[in-house]
């Protein structure tokens, strides 16, 4: 007997939306958006599958999924797709209700070697690391988004403390949650907001005498439309706070 998914939707969604989404609705209606991804869909799947996206934040997916099924001389699929359409322009797929199990999965840092440092044009000083992703609070980030600003060209002189302060950064969980809680009168950071966090740009300064100044730009679940601005002395969290 095939699955009805239609059912299974409208149980995991209500138990979503009167748990006010906790994380183990979150997970189920995860694990059925995956099978659906993954089976030969009907036209009603479809709409599930749509409809799921919808739920989760994936506003631009479903959109995509659901133009390819709506009946557009059905009055209300027609306004449907209508007001998907503006969301998916909107919204995209930016502001996601994220499965937490796949980010706490560990991330290897990659192995670097000087090769790896490319000097800027303009500033001799400056080297970004373009050719690999490197691992922040555990993402993996953007190539070409992590630069280390030295006190001279020779860059050779500071790879030791180079490596050794990435690997740092790479995991800072318990530092991490300490200050926001410490210092941010916000929602409370736990496991699950460190591990949802994301990493866009991450900048290494190290001085002359030897000091290492981090500044990275991120972002959050509590204010999805805001910048997370990180600022970091050696291992010490000194500053935190949102932006625009």
């Amino acid at each position: 007997m095939d699955r009805d998914y239609t059912k299974d939707y409208i149980e995991l969604s209500t138990a979503f939306r009167k748990s006010e989404a906790s994380t183990k609705s979150i997970e189920e209606l995860y694990d059925l958006l995956y099978e659906l991804e993954s089976t030969n869909r009907t036209k009603q799947d479809d709409i599930v599958f749509s409809n799921i996206y919808s739920l989760l934040g994936f506003h631009e997916s479903a959109y995509e999924v659901f133009k390819t099924v709506a009946d557009l001389t059905n009055r209300k699929e027609a306004t449907k797709l209508y007001v998907m359409e503006g969301k998916a322009k909107s919204h995209k797929d930016n502001f996601i209700i994220k499965d937490v199990r796949k980010y706490r999965e560990k991330k290897e840092q990659p192995k670097l070697e000087l090769s790896d440092f490319v000097k800027s044009k303009d500033n001799k000083n400056k080297f970004k690391i373009a050719n690999k992703s490197i691992v922040v609070f555990n993402k993996l980030t953007e190539k070409g988004k992590v630069s280390v600003y030295l006190p001279s060209e020779h860059i050779e002189n500071y790879l030791d403390k180079i490596f050794d302060y990435i690997n740092w950064l790479s995991n800072c969980q318990i530092e991490l949650i300490d200050f926001y809680n410490n210092e941010c009168n916000e929602d409370r950071a736990n496991k699950d907001w460190y591990d949802t966090l994301e990493v866009y740009r991450a900048e290494i300064i190290i001085d002359d005498s030897g000091e290492v100044f981090c500044s990275i730009s991120g972002g959050d679940d509590f204010y999805k439309d805001h910048l997370l601005d990180i600022e970091i002395t050696n291992d010490k969290i000194t500053l935190m706070n949102y932006n625009g």
